[in-house]
């Protein structure tokens, strides 16, 4: 959850009104304020390769870009959106949804509007591929990301969490045109972690959610007449779950033996137990940058916790809180209808206009919670 006032929550159950302010920019310096829109929406998706994604809508046809230089043009030219409440008192506070550059411009140039849809910074490594053979270089998993991601957006900063993120990366060679977010993912995947640009454009690494170790909620979603909660629907599902987790590493440039760690569910009370009425699901995993038996069970293990997030999940419809982002523990309370349970926010979308009406709250791993009187 991103910080906020102690106004801010009581505020999202109340009478409120909406605070949005987008802003142009191009080579980091702003060229237009508080652009004049119609519609528009931010998702985030901790699933999505670009976390965050914009799409708005602009009324003026007149504002189709001409020359490269204008402010909705696709040549490296970036809007930055905030979104937050304006209190009964008039004031207003807005955090950041993130900056977002343009990838595409498109609508009627006679009677408008246009679309425009942009992508999080994640979007100009991707775009930004070795010209020749690129190697770890026997650099630690936070040197390569930094390095990686200056490589493509010079000052970007890092900021990394990520436990096994000092550890020695074994020797890997990426060939030319490969993209450099190719390389990064791979990278932290290695060290169980996962990296993304977050809200306020700062590259991020942090380990993968483990849903057995459940967080505390930052914000409580609860259903009544002040709740924040319009409704919600509940699914179990086993696509994509799997209960046993193989990780082989072999490497011929640091001249290692294969390596192999698994990971399992033996728990006798988890539904999702390695040969219980489940059965035996097993996903496979293959890595280079796996040179010993101990980063093949890490990564095995890193890895079934996200292989089993997606059995339980709900999906909320609620009053947007542009605060919340994907990672973070939420608790929702349904009523009467069911005990209240604890869920990790895998997805979420934030419209940007009144018209946009609730927001729409994707999660996994559901727990009960097991602290609710």
């Amino acid at each position: 959850m991103l910080p906020t006032s102690s106004r801010w929550a009581p505020a999202l159950t109340g009478a409120h009104g909406l605070a949005v302010k987008v802003s142009a920019l191009l080579g980091g310096v702003v060229t237009k304020e508080s652009i004049r829109f119609s519609d528009g929406s931010v998702k985030v998706d901790r699933g999505s390769e670009t976390r965050r994604s914009l799409t708005l809508t602009v009324p003026n046809p007149r504002d189709f870009p001409v020359s490269p230089t204008d402010t909705f043009g696709v040549y490296g030219q970036q809007l930055y959106v905030e979104r937050g409440v304006r209190y009964l008192d008039g004031t207003e506070e807005r955090v950041p949804l993130g900056v977002f550059v343009i990838t595409a411009v498109s609508g009627n140039v006679h009677e408008g509007p246009l679309t425009i849809t942009g992508a999080g910074l994640e979007v100009l490594v991707r775009r930004s591929k070795y010209e020749t053979a690129a190697s770890t270089g026997g650099r630690t998993a936070t040197q390569f990301v930094q390095a990686a991601l200056q490589e493509a957006i010079p000052g970007a900063s890092l900021v990394s969490t990520a436990s096994r993120g000092s550890s020695s990366l074994a020797t890997k060679t990426w060939d030319p045109d490969t993209d450099r977010w190719t390389a990064i993912r791979e990278v932290a995947t290695s060290i169980g972690a996962e990296v993304y640009c977050d809200a306020y454009g700062t590259f991020r690494m942090v380990d993968i959610p483990d849903p057995d170790v459940l967080g505390s909620p930052v914000w409580n979603v609860n259903a009544g007449p002040r709740g924040v909660m319009v409704s919600a629907e509940i699914a179990l599902s086993s696509d994509d779950v799997f209960n046993k987790v193989i990780v082989t590493g072999e490497n011929s440039s640091d001249n290692t033996p294969p390596v192999m760690g698994t990971a399992t569910i033996t728990d006798a009370t988890d539904p999702l137990r390695y040969g219980g009425a489940f059965g035996k699901v097993t996903k496979r995993v293959s890595s280079s940058l796996v040179t010993t038996a101990v980063q093949a069970t890490n990564m095995a293990n890193s890895l079934l916790r996200k292989y089993r997030q997606a059995n339980r999940s709900v999906t909320l419809r609620a009053v947007p809180n542009p605060a919340l982002d994907a990672g973070d523990w939420i608790r929702a309370d349904y009523g009467p209808a069911l005990p209240p349970e604890l869920h990790l926010v895998q997805s979420f979308e934030i419209p940007l206009s009144v018209n946009g009406g609730a927001s729409t709250i994707a999660t996994v791993s559901g727990r009960t919670d097991q602290g609710a009187t």
